[in-house]
């Protein structure tokens, strides 16, 4: 049987729908004017903790999600409809981080409380129509966008159980047995070490009063370096409240038991350590650990352990059981409570959207122009706002070209191209799809007549979608 608490996945948002260039031709409606509707917006990824799920197994053979894309617009100003949201189920203590190693923030989400929700992906804006453009000066515009890319990336998923205790200790201290007697827990118990290869969550129910346990599998010595598997075992402490350690009274070292285990979760984490700690002695029904009792419980007061917080117990015959969990109730009600903010389930990724190349609410006038080649000499314009701004132009209207050159010009982008020495016939490329090829005639008759040449090139010669009838002649 194998634990799945990590997880790597990928997620493509929905790309927005194409605008659409279209104009009134009832009857009886002379100069009708514009009519090309929106696109719609691409569908988001959305990831929300599930009380039901208790490891990531489902991301085992699920690896990739992809959102709906936006649905294009139409005449008579018919705005097309938004791409289908997907929601991401998982397990609650997921933490989620990019799998960029340059990401500005690596931890996007630490999905905690069942029905929190987060948004790792905005849908792609869909493309204006031409009637979007209508303007007093401009009253029949022919141009319209193209719908923006959604973003996509790549998550690795770490789960860390969410429990009030942990039980922790050495293999075959008898940490699935002290589980099974305080909570309706089943866990699989055998007298071998390393019975227990998965973290098992149970539910004590003692004074009116709910506790979740999680018992962790035995750590060996050299966990933290990663040792058997150390790691995986050691990352659920740190979501515990409470620890309690576990020390098999049948050990020919019970001490030593107890200070190898304490040194493996301060080397792993040191914030472990200042955990309150409870110690159990367990299996006070057999003789050798009984006639011990007294003396390891001096040793535990020379280490700092106070004698309140040690417990003889016997997970066999439930010995000292209920003792502990009221100590265990104490210490909870003795920490500061965990405080959660609603307002804290809706989370923008904004980190993940700009590491996906959106360019939303940044200026168009941040960017670096850079020689990225010099024979033949290229140019690379970086900025994510001009960036989306050509990908999302639709360069089969000549208005949409006109439009992107006068960008460029009161942006500031050609003034810079000019002052680090842009040369004639030299490539411009903007994004990963737009390149330009750069002119010192910025006249619109030089503009439309490069336009057409590529047009023609095509085998079109009108704007939008209409092909030559005769390509031969």
């Amino acid at each position: 049987m194998r634990y799945f608490d990590t997880a790597k996945i990928h997620i493509k948002a929905g790309d927005g729908g194409r605008g659409c260039v279209a104009f009134r031709r009832e009857k009886h409606v002379p100069r009708g004017g514009p009519s090309g509707g929106n696109g719609g917006t691409g569908g988001s990824i959305w990831v929300q903790v599930d009380d039901s799920l208790n490891s990531l197994s489902s991301f085992r053979h699920h690896v990739h999600f992809r959102a709906g894309p936006g649905i294009p617009g139409s005449g008579s100003c018919k705005h097309g409809a938004n791409g289908e949201s997907i929601t991401i189920s998982v397990p609650p203590g997921t933490i989620i981080r990019s799998s960029d190693p340059d990401a500005p923030e690596p931890v996007l989400a630490e999905m905690l409380k069942p029905g929190q929700r987060a948004l790792l992906l905005c849908g792609g804006r869909g493309g204006r129509g031409n009637a979007s453009f209508k303007t007093m000066r401009n009253t029949a515009p022919q141009l319209a966008e193209v719908g923006e890319v959604g973003g996509e990336s790549w998550l690795e998923m770490e789960l860390r159980l969410v429990a009030d205790v942990g039980l922790v200790g050495a293999p075959n201290a008898g940490k699935s047995t002290l589980l099974s007697t305080l909570s309706a827990a089943r866990p699989k118990v055998a007298d071998y070490p390393f019975t227990t290869l998965t973290p098992n969550l149970g539910v004590c129910d003692l004074d009116f009063r709910s506790t979740v346990i999680a018992d962790i599998p035995g750590l060996l010595e050299g966990a933290h370096t990663g040792h058997g598997l150390g790691h995986e075992f050691l990352r659920h402490c740190q979501r515990c409240r409470v620890l309690v350690q576990v020390v098999d009274g049948s050990s020919p070292d019970p001490l030593g038991d107890f200070d190898a285990i304490r040194a493996e979760l301060e080397l792993f984490n040191p914030e472990l350590v200042n955990k309150p700690l409870v110690v159990a002695y367990n299996k006070m029904d057999l003789p050798d650990s009984a006639d011990y009792w007294d003396d390891v419980r001096v040793a535990l007061a020379e280490r700092g352990i106070s004698s309140e917080d040690c417990f003889a117990v016997s997970a066999a015959t439930g010995q000292g059981n209920q003792l502990l969990v009221r100590r265990l109730h104490a210490l909870l009600d003795s920490l500061p409570r965990e405080e959660w903010d609603e307002d804290d389930a809706l989370l923008d990724m904004s980190s993940l959207a700009s590491s996906s190349g959106t360019g939303q609410g940044r200026p168009m006038d941040d960017f670096e122009v850079l020689l990225e080649c010099k024979s033949p000499r290229i140019w690379r314009v970086e900025g994510q706002a001009i960036e989306r701004f050509a990908q999302m132009t639709n360069w089969n209207y000549y208005e949409s070209a006109l439009r992107f050159q006068k960008v460029l010009e009161a942006s500031g982008i050609n003034a810079e191209l000019r002052n680090q020495g842009v040369q004639e016939q030299d490539t411009v490329c903007i994004g990963e799809h737009t390149e330009l090829e750069w002119s010192d005639d910025q006249s619109e008759k030089s503009l439309y007549g490069v336009w057409m040449d590529e047009r023609k090139a095509q085998g079109r010669v009108m704007q939008g979608s209409a092909r030559w009838p005769h390509k031969g002649s």
